[in-house]
């Protein structure tokens, strides 16, 4: 999971906002509860969230990957807009752009209908993650901090340790391993080159070699947050940027 911005309301939000929700409210009046409106008519109330101009602003936010779990729709179902107060519990928040976020079916169904108002968990365009989360091999875990509660709960509401996220986590991590020993060992034959023309060489390739890597950690790749942490705690990783930062 990764701080996100939000992008400015839609100008269909911020034209009709007002109207849908009151035609949700008549509804959720007439037949006394949200739950008993019937189905093919709450449908045709709550289509509007969904229309394309929300959805595109929505999705590029999060450079179309689920807010909670950094997955990529081809792989967790389709990214879907997802209401981080529970419509269903908070129907005044139904057309609530604040309210919503790109989520994956997956993790939508996971979170379900969790009040986030009584029992509030991680909303990533709020709080960010990273002073939330850290990673213990595969698996995400609270920090000791102030945060540990509510990332226990953001952990286990969004099933953020399920085999189908910690697989593609031991994947990845096989890839940075295999990346931590090979630019571990391009650290010790630069240290060692005996010609300047070998430094400038050794350095040119380990300079690919961490442009490379680094495109795991942008914003746009999925599991961004789990490959910058572990890059964080990479010494090798750190002993290369010193060496294309610093040495003349």
């Amino acid at each position: 999971m990764i701080k996100l911005e939000r992008k400015p309301k839609p100008d269909i939000l911020t034209q009709n906002e007002h109207g849908w929700s009151c035609q949700l409210k008549t509804a959720v009046s007439a037949y006394g509860y949200y739950s008993k409106i019937p189905k093919d008519d709450k449908a045709k109330l709550l289509v509007h969230y969904r229309h394309p101009d929300i959805k595109a602003p929505l999705f590029e936010s999060s450079n179309e990957k689920c807010a909670f779990c950094e997955s990529k729709p081809a792989e967790s179902g389709n990214i879907e807009v997802e209401h981080f107060i529970p419509k269903s519990k908070y129907p005044d928040f139904a057309f609530d752009w604040d309210n919503f976020l790109p989520a994956c079916r997956k993790c939508n169904r996971s979170k379900d209908d969790h009040d986030t108002l009584k029992h509030p968990i991680v909303n990533p365009y709020e709080i960010d993650p990273s002073k939330v989360f850290h990673y213990q091999d595969i698996r995400i875990a609270p920090n000791d901090n102030e945060h540990k509660d509510i990332g226990n709960l953001t952990i286990d509401v969004c099933s953020l340790n399920s085999v189908r996220l910690m697989k593609p986590r031991a994947d990845i991590l096989i890839s940075l391993h295999s990346f931590s020993a090979a630019i571990e060992d391009a650290v010790k034959d630069f240290n060692e080159s005996d010609t300047e023309q070998k430094r400038r060489n050794r350095k040119r390739k380990i300079s690919e070699s961490l442009e490379s890597i680094e495109l795991l950690t942008s914003p746009s790749a999925k599991y961004s947050g789990f490959c910058k942490a572990y890059l964080e705690h990479c010494a090798p990783y750190h002993a290369a940027k010193s060496i294309v930062n610093n040495d003349a």
